[in-house]
């Protein structure tokens, strides 16, 4: 899914010795459109920390989100 992304982030990881940084903002909106999508960009965010590929930043406020990502990990933790 981030392919691409994962290319470029090695990339500006060689050049710059620092890892690049992914944000989403305004997650609650991605929290009440698709569910499941969140949590896949939470995998996702956790597979890129364990391998220091890059950083995902998730940006919300109070709504859906925050608490959907904490039930999320609770249910999975690492």
């Amino acid at each position: 899914m981030f392919d691409d992304f994962e290319h470029a982030a090695a990339k500006f990881k060689a050049e710059h010795n620092r890892n690049a940084f992914l944000v989403f903002d305004n997650i609650n909106l991605i929290a009440k459109a698709n569910k499941e999508f969140l949590a896949v960009l939470q995998g996702a965010a956790k597979m890129a920390a364990d391998k220091s590929l890059f950083k995902m930043v998730f940006v919300g406020s109070d709504g859906v989100a925050p608490l959907q990502m904490r039930c999320e990990y609770a249910v999975n933790p690492p």
